[in-house]
């Protein structure tokens, strides 16, 4: 038996969650991480997309 970290609670084994606070690993915690910076990275891309954009029109009609 293992002792979880987060509760104190008994657990079956190590890399099994608890069965009381649901702490154990954290592949759900880096995947909401990951989504979060994926969304971040795309509207910062399509930002500077338009901003190109644009510029390059401007530069063009010059």
């Amino acid at each position: 038996m293992a002792i979880c970290k987060k509760c104190g609670v008994r657990k079956r084994r190590w890399p099994r969650s608890c069965p009381g606070c649901h702490a154990g690993s954290a592949r759900a915690d880096v995947a909401v991480a990951g989504a979060d910076v994926a969304v971040a990275t795309g509207v910062f891309g399509a930002i500077r997309r338009a901003v190109t954009g644009a510029v390059r029109r401007i530069l063009d009609l010059t």
